[in-house]
C-alpha cells in the first residue's frame, strides 16, 4: 500500500473546486457562437503542448520547433471549430467549413518545418525535432480538440459531460484505490508504481458513473443516450482508453526525464497530467457517436 500525501490531496481538491465550475461553463456554454469551447480547447491543447515540447527538449541532440508547433496548433483548433459550427452558425465563405483544409495545412506545416531544419539547423537531433513537433500537434492538439466536435452534436454537451465525468471517476478511482489498496502491480516500465487493484477500482468506478449519469440524464432530461449494455462497454472501454492515455504520458516523461508535465495545477502537475486520458479518449468516443449512434 501506498500512503497518500494529504497535502497533495488537499491541493487536489482545492484546485478541482477552482477550476472546475471555469471548465465546465466553457464547455457548456453556446454563447457567441459557441466560442467558449474553441478557447477551451485552445487554451487547454496549447499549454499542454508547451509541457510535451519541454519533456522533449534535449537541446543539442534535438529542440522541437516550438513557436512553429504551437502556432500549428492554434490553427488546427480554429479548422476543427469552423469546420464543427460553420455551416451550423451560417458563416459565409464555406470552403473554411470543409474538412479537408486540414491536410492542406498539415502539408504546408510539415513542409515549412522540414525546410528550416534542413537550411538553418544542425544536422544533429533533426529527426527528433521534427517527429516530436508534428506528434505533438497530432496527438495533442488534433485529438483534444475533438471536443469541439462533439459539442456541435446533437446533445454535444451533454456527450462532453459524460466523458468527463466518467474519466474523472477513473482517476480519482484508481488514485485512491491504488494508494489504499495497491500490493499487485501492474510492472509497467513507464509507471511500475500502479496496481491492479488501482485498474479495477477505476473500471468498477468508470462503469458506475457511466451508468448513474446517462440515468440521471435521463430523468432530469428525459434524454437516454444509451443502453444499459452500452453504458457498462462504454464505461470500461473509458477506463482502459484513460489508462492507456496516462501511461503514453507516463512513457514521455520517463524519457524525458520529468516526474510531472508541468506545476501549473496544484496538486496534479501541469495540463498534461490533468487530461491526458481525455486527450486519448476523445476521438475515439466521437467517432463512435458519428458511426454508431
Amino acid at each position: 500500500m501506498v500512503s497518500v500525501n494529504k497535502t497533495g490531496t488537499r491541493y487536489r481538491v482545492i484546485t478541482g473546486i477552482v477550476a472546475l465550475p471555469i471548465y465546465f461553463f466553457a464547455l457548456a456554454s453556446d454563447c457567441f457562437n459557441s466560442i467558449f469551447i474553441l478557447i477551451a480547447s485552445l487554451v487547454i491543447s496549447l499549454i499542454t503542448l508547451y509541457e510535451y515540447y519541454i519533456i522533449c527538449d534535449r537541446g543539442n541532440d534535438g529542440k522541437p520547433f516550438t513557436i512553429l508547433g504551437i502556432t500549428a496548433g492554434a490553427i488546427v483548433n480554429i479548422i476543427m471549430y469552423l469546420y464543427a459550427f460553420g455551416n451550423k452558425h451560417g458563416f459565409t465563405y464555406t470552403w473554411i467549413t470543409e474538412a479537408k483544409l486540414f491536410f492542406p495545412f498539415l502539408a504546408l506545416f510539415l513542409s515549412v518545418i522540414l525546410i528550416i531544419q534542413l537550411f538553418w539547423r544542425p544536422i544533429k537531433g533533426g529527426i527528433h525535432s521534427v517527429a516530436v513537433t508534428v506528434f505533438g500537434v497530432i496527438y495533442i492538439v488534433f485529438f483534444f480538440s475533438h471536443i469541439i466536435l462533439m459539442k456541435a452534436l446533437n446533445d454535444g454537451f451533454l456527450h462532453i459531460l459524460i466523458l468527463n465525468i466518467v474519466i474523472m471517476m477513473n482517476d480519482t478511482a484508481a488514485y485512491f484505490g491504488g494508494s489504499y489498496l495497491g500490493k499487485h502491480k501492474l510492472n509497467f516500465a513507464v509507471s511500475p508504481n500502479k496496481s491492479w487493484e488501482g485498474y479495477f477500482f477505476g473500471l468498477l468506478f468508470s462503469i458506475i458513473a457511466m451508468i448513474l449519469t446517462n440515468k440521471l440524464f435521463y430523468i432530469f432530461l428525459d434524454k437516454n443516450l444509451f443502453t444499459l449494455i452500452e453504458s457498462i462497454i462504454l464505461g470500461a472501454v473509458f477506463s482502459t482508453l484513460g489508462h492507456i492515455g496516462d501511461l503514453v504520458e507516463s512513457a514521455i516523461k520517463r524519457d524525458g526525464s520529468k516526474k510531472d508535465s508541468g506545476s501549473l495545477l496544484p496538486g496534479h502537475g501541469g495540463m498534461w497530467d490533468v487530461f491526458d486520458a481525455l486527450i486519448f479518449s476523445s476521438p475515439f468516443y466521437y467517432y463512435y457517436l458519428i458511426y454508431f449512434k
